[in-house]
């Protein structure tokens, strides 16, 4: 997917219901650290990336809005070092998309902070993670969804790339 800068993806009603369709596998976070002896672990969400750290796992990039449930209640405050990128809500931009993949070619520990919505950039990570990851968000309510990945799901998120509107 080739975007320029200034240009974002629009993610429309209907892939956004489809995206909210798909079935989340739970894991406990005994079981993500059993995985980060063996994959690469990527968080999006306030919530997760925090339990995660204090469990002591090894996040090899965080993806933040320093808000839960869409609130700034104060609990999460940025961190030096930190990536600072906008991304409205409802689409991805091309800043969210090359920080990601930036993030991900270096192999070194990076957090993003993202000024609206970091929810979509699950579809990014997966897009641009190798198999040798694991990406996990928080699921309000719920828990911690993990997702390994493999062809299937690479193959997935491309064609939902695909359909979503390039905006100018």
């Amino acid at each position: 997917m080739q975007l320029k800068s200034g240009s974002k993806l629009f993610i429309d009603l209907n892939i956004r219901n489809e995206i909210a369709s798909v079935k989340h596998r739970i894991c406990t976070v005994d079981e993500i650290a059993a995985y980060s002896s063996r994959k690469k672990i990527v968080v999006v969400g306030d919530v997760t990336t925090e339990v995660l750290k204090r469990k002591g796992i090894d996040l090899l990039l965080e993806v933040v809005d320093l808000k839960t449930k869409r609130v700034s209640n104060g609990t999460f405050k940025h961190e030096p070092g930190s990536l600072l990128i906008d991304n409205p809500p409802g689409y991805i931009t091309y800043e969210l998309m090359e920080g990601i993949r930036s993030a991900l070619s270096s192999g070194r520990k990076t957090r993003i902070e993202v000024n609206g919505e970091e929810d979509l950039s699950v579809i990014p990570i997966i897009f641009y993670a190798d198999q040798n990851t694991l990406v996990t968000y928080g699921v309000p309510d719920i828990g911690i969804a993990c997702i390994e990945i493999d062809d299937r799901i690479k193959e997935y998120t491309i064609d939902l790339m695909k359909r979503m509107k390039v905006i100018w």
